[in-house]
């Protein structure tokens, strides 16, 4: 008994030398990658397809994605989409000084076309006022000048899309006898506009009638340096009559409008806390802080801008809704291209027979003692003008004054 429990132990101590000692499991490594994601990786030869097809799907589309967002974001944002009587009362007299700040616009934008611009429209205008004063025979010969008129217009000045001199038909001769008998009518009627017509219309003929004479839109630009000892210094354009006061007036609506500006939800920190709160919104204040600082510059440096281009009734009053009181919107929406100084692209669209807008006046609480102070109560959509003549007619004097045209 005893000799075969000694030779068991024999027989395990023999096993136990032959078997080695078990090792510890290795730890970890702490950057190996999950075990579920080895059936995802991609087999070394569609490894190759994948890179290249990166930047064609995914790094595309991301750019394209982004830039809609960030102009998005850019752009001011507008009223909604509702009918005019529809909106609040302050959008309404919001929509009313940015339509007046267009046709200030519009008003502007006629000096860079040439600096008599506004004067040979403001003498046709005259002539063409009388005509129901005129005797039968005198208003024959005002065919020629209303058509030079409605393409003055529609062209935004003296020169075509292409650039070419627009001429009146007819002659000197015939335009100066037109004067005089519009004078005599005028003083008839009593119309001051008409007084010294033939002496304005003179200083402007060769404009009318003459190809030769400023046949190509002037340029604002300054004159290159004289070069050589007897060179002469070429003399520097001037800004035209009238052209500061018009930039004035463009500035008073825009800052008007400010006060407008439409509230938006935003984040403000009171005491430490975040909340939410109605604010003029930011991107909308900023256009238009920029339309003014664009403005407080010197006379030629703005004449020289690219931006100028924009202002344009053909360009700024064509957007979505312009027909529905929106007009206005298109100096908020291009008011980054404007203070940016980039150039619009393209002809401009034809004028379209625009709404008007009509403010009703109402008396302020604030008014102290008999002394009545009168403030801008509501804004009335009206239908437009029966013809483009009668629609500009008016939106130029409404495009050179500060004042409400109230009814």
């Amino acid at each position: 008994m005893q000799r075969s429990w000694v030779m068991a132990l024999v027989v395990g101590s023999g096993l136990l030398a032959q078997t080695p000692p078990p090792e510890p499991p290795p730890a970890p490594a702490p950057t190996a990658p999950a075990p579920e994601a080895k059936p995802q990786a991609p087999k070394p030869e569609e490894a190759k397809p994948e890179t290249a097809k990166a930047p064609a799907e995914a790094v595309k589309p991301a750019a394209q994605e982004a830039a809609p967002a960030a102009a998005q974001e850019a752009k001011p944002a507008t009223p909604e989409a509702k009918p005019f009587d529809q909106w609040r009362p302050t959008q309404r007299k919001y929509a009313y000084d940015l339509d007046r700040a267009v046709l200030a616009a519009h008003e502007l934008g006629y000096y860079r076309s040439h600096p008599r611009a506004i004067e040979v429209r403001d003498a046709l205008e005259a002539l063409v006022g009388t005509k129901d004063a005129l005797p039968d025979k005198a208003k024959e010969g005002l065919a020629p000048v209303e058509a030079y008129l409605a393409a003055f217009h529609a062209n935004h000045g003296p020169y075509d899309a292409e650039g070419k001199k627009i001429l009146m038909e007819g002659n000197w001769k015939g335009l100066r006898s037109l004067a005089l008998a519009a004078t005599k009518a005028g003083a008839r009627t009593g119309d001051a506009a008409t007084k010294g017509l033939e002496g304005r219309l003179a200083r402007v003929r060769g404009l009318l009638f003459d190809p030769k004479v400023d046949a190509a839109a002037p340029t604002w630009a300054e004159p290159e340096a004289a070069k050589g000892k007897k060179a002469r210094k070429a003399k520097a354009p001037k800004a035209p009559e009238g052209f500061h006061e018009q930039k004035a007036v463009l500035a008073s609506w825009v800052k008007q409008a400010m006060h407008y500006v439409d509230d938006t939800p935003q984040e403000v920190e009171i005491k430490g806390e975040k909340k939410k709160r109605l604010l003029p919104d930011p991107v909308q204040t900023k256009a238009l802080a920029g339309l003014v600082t664009w403005l407080d510059r010197d006379d030629l440096e703005v004449l020289r801008d690219p931006g100028m281009g924009w202002l344009d009734l053909r360009r700024l009053a064509t957007g979505t809704g312009a027909d529905q009181g929106r007009a206005g919107f298109g100096l908020l929406d291009h008011a980054g291209d404007i203070a940016g100084s980039k150039a619009p692209e393209g002809a401009a669209p034809a004028l379209p027979l625009l709404p008007v807008l009509q403010p009703v006046m109402g008396e302020s609480k604030f008014s102290k003692g008999d002394e009545k102070r009168a403030i801008l109560a509501e804004v009335k959509l009206l239908p437009p003008a029966a013809t483009l003549a009668e629609q500009m007619v008016a939106f130029e004097k409404l495009g050179r004054s500060r004042e409400f045209d109230a009814k």
